[in-house]
């Protein structure tokens, strides 16, 4: 019999050649999880490729290691205990963090899992799980969560906050009140306000008409207003109306209401605000201010009046003055001169020096009445007078009125010293050019006994700390103008009688003059709305301040 030879089995195509044990280290040294196995007195019997990687030290086997030499140290106190307890067949789950080269943390999971046989604990399988990403994505996620937490209570509390505030702000008001309508103009929303206002409950007012509120003199307690009202206000956005409203147990009260169409971002009709507004001490004061009007303009009436029946009688007084009184002094002083011819021709020997002073003394009596009669006309004159309110070239006018005061000086010797590049001012050339005589005049009469007189005549643009008119509000720009000598001077309390007629601080024999001039002067410049003022001291000088209004065309000089 032939002999016969035994040959393995064929091997399936396929099919991995490897044994079993091999295979299992295979798939457990490239699994990512950490694998080790320890037996009863924590000794290291195994640990997979994963696991030397990072507890292996160079030279010295992992196997035979003892687990707490693997332990960080500081980890130990809490790693150790659980050691023991998977050794006392309690299964371990836990995580924690730990550095790793270069500062970077990781967590890991760890689980602990007793290796029981016949009831006895042999060892433990450890498993390190890195957990780094998905606890980075947890704590994303909570920070998120977090994040959207706090901003959820942040506007929530804003949220509450705001409806606080409109709640207190609404329920507080005093004077007003609001409520909210419906689209048909029933009341769906009556705040502490609106209660407060109009005396009435909540559950009084809720679901009723707002036409309720409504007087019966309010035109909105016509239905066909209060239709016409609320379609004004969802067409156009808002209507208002005056009128008395009720407020309950008590009278009526005048009200101001406006009603509002709210709607929401796609411009939907959400319903009407209604607010409104106590009006009726305003309503009082207007009835009070009407009354008080009428009341006014009778009286203009009557004054004006009066004041035309005063005006004739002034033309006509004016008039006597003019005819019946000048008259007389014309006579008086024609027969003065008859007088002095006569006894001069007739009876020389009479004719002493006494008796023509006595004579010369009349007949400037005569004149100075003469003079003051013309004062008082042309004073009268400018209390009835308007002013042509138009630009005035002041150059001109004070260019003029110094020539003429040269002339009155005839050959003394007065320093004068005149400003120039004058501004225009708003006013009535005749009356100004009346006010600069009026100031050089006096200027130049009161230096007649001043060795070396000076006239200093100057500008200036005006301030808020000028005078103002009294009964006007400070104007706008002005100009501020001054007439100041080196004369005799006067006492300034008395400088509030210059501005009287005939009062004089000077007697009339050692300064001739009506005393008039400075009176007239004093209305051509309230005319002109401007003020005027005197500053003196007795053997110092004396300034006169006039200030104008500054015509507005002009460019004041830099």
């Amino acid at each position: 019999m032939p002999a016969t030879t035994t040959s393995e089995p064929p091997v399936a195509a396929g099919t991995l050649v490897m044994s079993t044990p091999d295979l299992i280290r295979s798939v457990v040294d490239n699994v990512p999880t950490l694998i080790a196995y320890f037996d009863s007195d924590l000794i290291c019997r195994y640990g997979n490729a994963s696991y030397r990687r990072m507890f292996e030290r160079p030279g010295q086997p992992l196997e035979g290691t003892t687990f707490e030499s693997l332990v960080m140290p500081a980890m130990r106190d809490v790693i150790m205990p659980r050691a023991h307890a998977a050794l006392r067949g309690e299964p371990q789950v836990f995580d924690y963090e730990r550095p790793e080269a270069g500062q970077q943390r990781i967590h890991v999971e760890v689980k602990y899992t007793p290796d029981v046989r016949d009831g006895r604990v042999l060892g433990m399988l450890v498993e390190l799980h890195d957990i780094t990403s998905h606890k980075r994505i947890e704590d994303l996620v909570l920070q998120a969560n977090q994040d959207l937490e706090a901003r959820i209570q942040e506007r929530t509390a804003k949220l509450f906050e705001s409806e606080q505030r409109f709640r207190l702000m609404v329920d507080g008001l005093q004077d007003y009140c609001i409520y909210f309508l419906d689209a048909e103009g029933h009341i769906t929303d009556w705040t502490e306000s609106a209660q407060r206002m109009h005396g009435l409950a909540a559950p009084q007012a809720l679901r009723q008409h707002f036409g309720l509120l409504m007087d019966a003199a309010h035109p909105g307690r016509n239905p066909g207003t209060r239709a016409q009202m609320l379609r004004q206000a969802i067409e156009v956005g808002h209507c208002e109306s005056d009128g008395w409203q009720i407020r309950s147990g008590q009278p009526a009260f005048w009200a101001h209401t406006t009603l509002t169409a709210l709607r929401d971002a796609r411009g939907t009709l959400q319903g009407l605000s209604a607010i409104t507004k106590d009006m009726t001490a305003l309503k009082r004061l207007e009835d009070v201010m009407n009354d008080l009007n009428q009341d006014l303009e009778q009286r203009v009436q009557d004054r004006t009046h009066e004041l035309t029946t005063a005006n004739r009688d002034i033309d006509a007084f004016s008039h006597m003055v003019s005819h019946d009184l000048r008259a007389p002094l014309r006579h008086l002083s024609g027969y003065l001169t008859l007088l002095r011819e006569e006894v001069q021709e007739h009876v020389p020997a009479a004719a002493s020096q006494t008796m023509l002073a006595h004579l010369d003394a009349m007949g400037k009596s005569n004149q100075q009445m003469a003079r003051m009669i013309e004062g008082v006309l042309e004073y009268a004159r400018l209390g009835r007078a308007g002013i042509g309110a138009a630009p005035v070239a002041l150059g001109g006018l004070v260019s003029a009125a110094v020539v003429r005061a040269r002339q009155t000086a005839g050959t003394r010797d007065i320093d004068w010293r005149i400003a120039t590049d004058w501004p225009e001012v708003t006013g009535d050339a005749p009356l100004l050019a009346q006010l600069w005589a009026s100031l050089l005049d006096n200027a130049v009469k009161y230096t007649r006994h001043t060795p070396q007189a000076w006239i200093e005549v100057g500008w200036r643009a005006g301030t808020d700390a000028d005078p103002v008119p009294s009964g006007f509000a400070h104007p706008g720009p002005q100009v501020v103008f001054w007439v100041r000598d080196n004369g005799v001077g006067f006492d300034s309390a008395h400088a509030p009688s210059l501005f009287m007629m005939f009062q004089r601080q000077h007697h009339s024999m050692d300064y001739e003059g009506s005393g008039t001039g400075l009176a007239l002067s004093q209305r051509i410049v309230s005319l002109h709305r401007g003020t005027i003022r005197v500053e003196s001291q007795p053997g110092q000088g004396c300034m006169v301040c006039v200030t104008l209004p500054l015509a507005p065309s002009f460019a004041q000089p830099d």
